[in-house]
């Protein structure tokens, strides 16, 4: 049985769009409960306080937005789903597809509502599908380089200097792990769920997941094939096969020199690191001018099929995603905001991104923002899992790069649905 906990609300009133007969209560699925929890509950008590005719029910946190969409769809059958939920940015097509996610649109106002809110237009373009909006964006990621910057200036290197290649960076890596001590030299986060930072090799060098016609995969084409390459050099430049749960807190003990992963653990990394060793984040290396970087992270989409309880998630999701929440999680976590307001004004995050300015380095990517793919059909899910099982043969040296792509374009070809090819 799925265990719910539940916070404590406040006295029945109307609250703003109809008299409440009862209390409404949304129950609300997220995943990353290390990331999150704190978070959402705070989020939750500060709503509920504002709209007393609302109660949240937080269900026990998943584990990664995958599970949070299996979820979905296996309650979309049998019942008993949320009303709300966080899904993954990739997963927007999915959901809409499905009819998983409440189309917003007849719920919001007018454009000049959605203005007043002050998103960044091209972050709350993640959330459409065929030009309807699905989900609101809740926090954002990129990939960055998280650098400790004592084994760098150790190992003969500089932030002034700093490699702007993987070649570069792996060679400082491996200057860095003959240190006395033997650190960690560098990790990539190769593990990403969704087979995110895959994406953001591809794409950061000017390709794509897929085929233009959506008729294969883009991974035998020469931006697919540089990614599965560069995947081997890591392994064979002596780049261990840490889990993404692991990195982070090794990194902050102090005995990873250079860490490729999402942006989204920036303040606990730079919480643990304090007063240990000097902790910088520098922008993803990018191997094409024109290349682009998937966002990460979490959309909060409307799932009941409850007119009134409709009305009262998009009252949830526009006070999570104000300038006050996105405040509250921007804090919490290192993720990037969805509200251009709560970044400009001081009152929100103006002079907290001054003084904490690890955090503004997503920022300074956000002209390279696109969207993390999601692989089309009932296999969609299923393709991660085959991609990240070759992933971790190369990584783990029981596969080069040469053998991968041929075998995995052929695999996951045969796993999409049929197309058109002359599209």
């Amino acid at each position: 049985m799925r265990t719910w906990s539940y916070l404590v609300a406040v006295t029945l009133v109307p609250f703003g769009f109809g008299v409440a007969h009862a209390e409404t209560v949304l129950n609300i699925s997220y995943a990353l409960p290390s990331t999150y929890k704190a978070t959402q509950e705070d989020i939750t008590r500060r709503f509920e306080a504002s709209h007393p005719g609302i109660k949240i029910a937080l269900r026990t946190p998943l584990t990664t937005y995958d599970e949070v969409v299996s979820d979905l769809l296996r309650s979309n059958v049998t019942g008993g789903g949320p009303d709300v939920a966080f899904v993954g940015a990739n997963h927007v097509d999915l959901v809409a597809e499905r009819g998983l996610a409440v189309p917003l649109d007849s719920l919001v106002k007018d454009d000049k509502e959605l203005g007043a809110l002050g998103y960044y237009p091209e972050i709350l373009s993640l959330g459409r599908k065929a030009d309807k909006l699905y989900g609101v964006p809740f926090a954002v990621s990129l990939p960055v380089l998280h650098v400790n910057v004592d084994l760098v200036e150790r190992a003969g290197g500089s932030l002034e200097n700093f490699p702007t290649t993987w070649e570069g960076i792996n060679q400082l890596g491996q200057k860095i792990a003959k240190l006395d001590g033997k650190p960690i030299g560098f990790t990539f986060q190769y593990d990403a769920w969704g087979n995110w930072t895959l994406n953001g090799l591809i794409a950061s060098a000017g390709g794509r997941m897929d085929e233009k016609n959506g008729c294969g995969t883009g991974f035998d084409k020469p931006e697919g094939r540089w990614a599965f390459e560069t995947l081997q050099m890591f392994h064979d430049k002596g780049m261990p096969a840490m889990s993404w749960q692991q990195v982070p807190q090794a990194f902050a003990s102090g005995t990873i020199g250079i860490s490729a992963a999402s942006g989204s653990s920036i303040v606990k990394i730079g919480a643990q690191a304090n007063g240990k060793f000097r902790y910088k984040t520098l922008p993803f290396p990018m191997k094409s001018p024109n290349g682009t970087l998937p966002a990460g992270g979490s959309v909060v989409i409307a799932t009941t099929k409850d007119p009134e309880k409709q009305k009262a998630a998009w009252e949830y999701i526009k006070f999570a995603t104000s300038p006050e929440a996105q405040t509250i999680m921007v804090k919490n976590s290192g993720y990037l905001p969805v509200s251009r307001t709560a970044v400009e004004k001081s009152e929100f995050l103006g002079d907290y991104f001054k003084n904490h300015p690890n955090q503004t380095t997503q920022l300074s990517q956000m002209n390279a923002l696109s969207r993390w793919y999601m692989w089309p059909g009932e296999n969609g899910i299923k393709i991660f899992a085959v991609v990240q099982n070759h992933i971790d043969n190369i990584i783990g040296g029981k596969a080069t790069a040469e053998q991968t792509v041929p075998k995995l374009t052929k695999e996951v070809g045969a796993m999409l649905p049929a197309c058109n090819a002359s599209n």
